[in-house]
């Protein structure tokens, strides 16, 4: 067995995980910002709208460091490096447009 090999494919699904939530993580901060009458108690919304955008913005990060490690992949490796850095890249620019906004509304 390749040790190489088992270790890149755990690395590119790391990556996917960690871009999947950075990207779900964006879309929720950002869907907490638009105006429409609320699902939730607005005090609920206020205090989770920051965290979402914070999450989003660190595993976005991650997400995007991980690069490095699986853009060689090969096979189903190539568009799992593809999705993720997709994903990882909306999720951190979802949070930090959701950051941007917080700090000029304040």
């Amino acid at each position: 067995m390749d040790l190489a090999y088992l270790a890149s494919r755990h690395v590119s699904l790391i990556q996917l995980a960690t871009a999947s939530i950075a990207s779900a993580a964006g879309s929720i901060a950002i869907l907490e910002t638009i105006p429409s009458s609320p699902l939730f108690d607005l005090q609920f919304i206020y205090g989770t709208v920051r965290s979402f955008a914070e999450v989003a913005m660190v595993c976005g990060l991650f997400g995007l460091l991980l690069i490095p490690a699986t853009q060689r992949g090969v096979g189903w490796r190539q568009w799992v490096f593809v999705a993720s850095v997709l994903l990882a890249s909306a999720g951190f620019s979802g949070g930090l447009w959701v950051l941007s906004l917080l700090r000029d509304a304040s």
